[in-house]
C-alpha cells in the first residue's frame, strides 16, 4: 500500500497537465472577469455555463460568446413591431438623426432624449 502511495506522490509530470487543461476550460469565465467587471451577474451567468456545460463543446463556445458579448439588448415595441435597439446611446444618436435631417423639431427631440435618458 505504501509504495502505491509513492508511485502517485512521485509522479509530476500530470500536476502542470492538469493545470493547462483546467486554464483552457475556464477561459471563457477569466474573460469575463477581466471583461465586464462592472458586470458580475454577467460574469456569474458565465462561470456557471462554463462550470456546469463547459465539458460540452456547446456549453464551452456558448459560455465563451456570453464573454465576449458587451452590449445590452432593450426591446423597444412600437406599433410595427419589435425593433431592437443596442443601447440608450444608439438611440440617441438615432434620434438626433431625425432631428438633423428635420422629421422632429427641437422640442420634440429633447422629450425624446429625457424619456431615453430617464429610462
Amino acid at each position: 500500500m505504501l509504495a502505491i502511495l509513492t508511485s502517485t506522490s512521485q509522479n509530476t509530470g500530470e500536476f502542470p497537465f492538469v493545470k493547462i487543461i483546467l486554464f483552457i476550460y475556464f477561459i471563457p469565465t477569466i474573460i469575463a472577469l477581466f471583461r465586464v467587471y462592472i458586470l458580475r451577474f454577467k460574469f456569474l451567468s458565465v462561470l456557471m455555463i462554463n462550470l456546469f456545460f463547459g465539458w460540452t463543446v456547446y456549453g464551452w463556445w456558448l459560455a465563451f460568446a456570453k464573454a465576449f458579448s458587451s452590449r445590452n439588448t432593450i426591446y423597444v415595441k412600437n406599433k410595427s413591431g419589435d425593433i431592437m435597439y443596442s443601447d440608450k446611446y444608439d438611440r440617441l444618436d438615432k434620434l438626433n438623426n431625425l432631428r438633423s435631417s428635420g422629421a422632429i423639431n427641437e422640442e420634440e427631440f429633447e422629450l425624446e432624449k429625457q424619456k431615453i435618458l430617464n429610462h
